[in-house]
């Protein structure tokens, strides 16, 4: 049968925890897992944390807005399930954690913060949760809001093929991003059932304005020959809510039925001018892009709830999705303004998908679980406005899991799974970046990606707080969504052909306390390569946007007893390639450390100091150019190496 793990509310008493948040990021070799983002529909984005054995009744915000407004005295334990955790609830995932609440339990917390930028200014955010039983309603809500900067700034080198200097800039970019949201969820019996309603609604805006000093035929320094600024301005608004309602069925069954709906607006203007000499415009551009999105999912599931050999699941899930998109673009040379024509600039993208599924779990022998399902969808995407088109699709979707538990504390997993990704439908719509100076056109034909995953998992646990889980994986992706020219003759993304993703994920939880009295350490590790053949080339290569290798060690120690905790992290580079059609641009966020102290010895609160980014971090990039496309001539590149200083943060965190 299953392997549970419980931890009790009580083994995370020595960290002060304030949220359901900190009992998560301290439990032993669990790495968690939102959801992904990038699956259609509800079912097939299940993250790796359940909430009283269920999903929370939410897409937008997630586990992770789940987790923000749980205060960690409403939590009773947390089941750390490896193997099956509920069908549909968290298919796929191979190691859960059901964090199980105390329904009658008021409590809440807050949270403030003062960070400081590298740049030497301070902002604040702010976070409070709270949960109360109002009538028959047991209720959990959270607001916060938070103001950050981002300073980067650094040389940007252009040289030709023969890697002579041609020009230089000194960037500057002190990015801001302000946000403001409210999350509430409400629950009741209701008919026989249990009724849970979720909300979530606000905004963002980033501003990530930059100023460039541009020098003509040598590196940085002296007087600026030009003066080229973006004025960045981008503002999200959204809001979402979910309608949940479960029930056990006199037959032994349970039913439940999901409405989830939201709605955003992005709203993004870039303008651009240049200075030569500085101080005084010689040309500019503008570019205005306007995006309004809606989702909407219908769910409905049936389970078999008698205890037995065999449990299974059916069900059926409708979806429609709409995009809205406008972008208007116009540059201008002294005063000659020209009006920039972008294929599909002006578009409308609806999908109206239904999928039906049937799920088992098979309970072979006390060690030894099959678990097994297929999901069938069609769809309709059809696109209007600049562009037009019509497209239908089927995809057949199955998954096999075995699950074997070898002995006490050992259990192997083996699984294959089929998946189908989220358009991306602002790719179907033109899109413009003044910073990289790109111009992307809208693709009307684009269709879903597909992903077969085999993996082998192996979990160990011991009564002692250590805990080690790795997995193998190996990916067929068909149908990968690259970057290409389009048969429009503008650059843009397009189903470019099939390519393979493979690695190794590890996390692991290690007790030091033979040797550092409440030390431990954890790690969290993923290394993968990936294939793909370039249709632009006619050459092998890496797919865009495979990130590799991520390290993440993490030392902490708790002295309990003086009720004072200190620790330290280090993340190791990380490297990312993405090929555009004429272009590409290798990336490497730089290694980075992380030191801090907290105590809960005054006033019933727990105060932490931490110092991240120390000694700096840098952020290389360098893009090669081709003309006409990859697939020509090399003409050159561009050297951007910035950095970004430390940041001093101090949070003051209590519970109420």
């Amino acid at each position: 049968m299953d392997a549970v793990k419980s931890y009790s509310r009580a083994f995370f008493d020595r960290f002060n925890p304030q949220t359901a948040q900190d009992l998560i990021d301290r439990l032993p070799g669990f790495t968690l897992d939102a959801g992904a983002d990038d699956l259609r529909g509800f079912g097939g984005t299940a993250g790796n944390v359940l909430f009283d054995g269920e999903r929370p009744s939410s897409k937008v915000g997630g586990v992770e807005d789940a987790l923000r407004r749980t205060p960690a005295d409403q939590v009773e334990r947390i089941e750390v399930i490896r193997g099956s955790a509920g069908l549909s609830e968290a298919a796929g995932q191979a190691v859960v954690a059901n964090i199980i609440r105390r329904r009658d339990r008021t409590a809440g917390s807050y949270e403030v913060e003062l960070e400081r930028a590298g740049d030497g200014i301070v902002y604040p955010s702010g976070e409070l949760t709270a949960a109360r039983r109002i009538g028959q309603w047991t209720t959990s809500t959270k607001a916060n809001a938070f103001w950050e900067r981002y300073p980067l700034e650094g040389p940007r080198l252009q040289s030709d093929a023969d890697g002579n200097l041609i020009s230089s800039q000194y960037e500057d970019r002190p990015s801001e991003l302000a946000e403001a949201y409210l999350s509430s969820e409400a629950k009741r019996t209701l008919a026989g059932g249990t009724l849970t309603l979720t909300g979530r609604a606000g905004g963002s805006a980033f501003l990530p304005d930059t100023e460039r000093l541009g020098y003509d035929g040598r590196l940085p320094g002296g007087m600026p020959d030009e003066r080229f600024f973006i004025d960045f301005d981008s503002v999200l608004l959204e809001g979402e809510l979910g309608v949940d309602w479960s029930r056990l069925l006199s037959s032994g069954w349970s039913a439940k039925l999901l409405s989830l709906s939201s709605i955003q607006n992005l709203e993004e203007e870039q303008d651009v001018t240049t200075e030569r000499p500085v101080g005084d415009i010689v040309s500019g551009s503008n570019f205005d892009l306007s995006e309004d999105s809606f989702e909407t999912i219908f769910r409905t599931a049936l389970t078999r709830t008698t205890p037995g050999k065999l449990t299974p699941e059916f069900g059926g899930e409708v979806t429609y999705n709409r995009l809205e998109s406008q972008l208007d673009l116009v540059t201008f040379i002294g005063d000659e303004v020209t009006a920039i024509d972008l294929p599909a600039a002006n578009v409308t993208v609806e999908e109206l998908r239904g999928e039906v599924f049937a799920n088992l779990i098979w309970h072979v022998a006390d060690s030894l679980s099959l678990e097994g399902g297929l999901a069938i969808e069609a769809s309709e995407i059809s696109v209007s406005g600049d562009a037009t088109s019509t497209q239908t699709f089927d995809f057949v979707k199955p998954f096999a899991t075995v699950i074997y538990d070898w002995r006490p504390g050992v259990q192997l997993r083996l699984g294959a799974r089929r998946t189908v990704g989220q358009l991306d439908f602002s790719e179907f719509a033109a899109s413009a970046s003044a910073a990289d100076d790109r111009f992307l056109g809208g693709n009307p034909s684009l269709g879903p990606d597909q992903t077969t995953r085999a993996s082998f998992t192996v979990d160990l646990r011991s009564d002692a707080r250590g805990a080690l889980n790795v997995e193998l994986f190996h990916e067929w992706r068909d149908d990968v969504i690259e970057q290409v020219e389009l048969p429009s003759g503008a650059f843009g993304a397009d189903n470019a052909g099939d390519g393979r993703v493979y690695g190794v994920t590890v996390n692991a939880s290690l007790p030091l306390t033979r040797f550092v009295p409440g030390g431990l350490v954890e790690v969290e590790a993923d290394v993968r390569d990936s294939t793909f053949s370039d249709p632009l080339t006619d050459r092998d290569r890496d797919l865009s946007d495979v990130e590799s290798p991520t390290l993440l060690v993490e030392f902490r120690q708790d002295l309990t007893l003086h009720r004072v905790a200190w620790g330290f992290s280090y993340r190791a580079d990380r490297d990312t390639t993405v090929f555009f059609a004429d272009e590409e641009s290798y990336e490497t966020t730089g290694e980075t450390y992380r030191l801090f102290v907290e105590t809960t010895r005054y006033f019933g609160l727990r105060m932490n100091l931490a110092l991240r980014n120390i000694g700096d971090r840098d952020f290389l990039r360098e893009r090669r150019f081709f003309s006409p496309s990859r697939g020509g001539v090399f003409t050159g590149t561009e050297t951007i190496d910035r950095e970004r200083g430390m940041f001093a943060t101090l949070t003051v965190t209590g519970q109420f």
